[in-house]
């Protein structure tokens, strides 16, 4: 299945395009890749319980409705490595600027927050059921709440249509997914490695114990980071025990 033959539902407002999801999850279980996309958020959200900020019309808030393999249970983070390599492919379609992940959810055009991925799951007991790949990705937005933010408009792309946009990324989560549901897990961790923000330098980070110099080593399947110091001592860390100072 292509996801890109699927009609996405677009919505002119709502609360979240996540919350919407997995209201439609409990009423039915639509075709893995529906996607349902607004032109506003009343209430967006990002990881860590921030909020997502976006001005109407301006960006693309959507979120794909996926039944992940039952293989990957054990290893959640995948389809976040699987969803970040579509996202930054999507950016770097249409900017000639540098594009990167960085851990564990966001991708920068240059060392800027364009993008923010949120996955929710869906469990019946013990079975992952379903995943909510919630995704903001901004387009045409040049004015923003916060300096780390950047957008492709902002970033010297040309003014987008955010369904042109979704188009691209449409096209792009169909493959890596399916990559992944084949068993190409290794590939695209390693694909995800090579596109990794922080890996090549040093850079300053806030921990529990305090800011660090250090640099990326690796994030396992399980979502947790390596990072070593320049004075070559070594740590996992967890989704909340480490920041990025920008």
């Amino acid at each position: 299945m292509n996801f890109e033959r699927i009609p996405p539902l677009w919505l002119d407002e709502t609360d979240s395009t996540n919350a919407e999801a997995m209201r439609l999850l409990k009423r039915s279980k639509p075709a893995e890749g529906t996607c349902i996309a607004a032109q506003f958020q009343t209430e967006g959200r990002g990881q860590r319980s921030n909020a997502w900020s976006s001005r109407p019309r301006e960006n693309l808030l959507v979120s794909f409705i996926l039944y992940p393999p039952l293989a990957i249970s054990g290893a959640p983070f995948l389809l976040s490595k699987t969803a970040a390599l579509a996202v930054r492919e999507t950016l770097q379609h249409f900017t000639t600027e540098e594009v990167h992940i960085k851990w564990p959810n966001d991708v920068l055009i240059g060392r800027k927050k364009a993008a923010g991925i949120l996955i929710e799951n869906q469990w019946m007991g013990s079975q992952w059921h379903a995943a909510v790949v919630g995704i903001g990705l901004n387009v045409n937005q040049t004015i923003f709440s916060v300096e780390h933010a950047t957008s492709l408009r902002a970033s010297g792309a040309d003014a987008l249509a955010p369904e042109t946009v979704l188009t691209e990324l449409q096209t792009r989560l169909s493959h890596h997914y399916h990559r992944l549901c084949k068993g190409e897990s290794q590939a695209i961790s390693g694909q995800y490695h090579d596109r990794l923000f922080g890996k090549e330098n040093n850079h300053s980070y806030e921990t529990l114990e305090g800011p660090i110099e250090a640099k990326v080593l690796r994030v396992l399947d399980d979502g947790r980071i390596e990072m070593v110091t320049g004075q070559g001592n070594t740590r996992l860390y967890d989704l909340s025990e480490l920041r990025l100072i920008y």
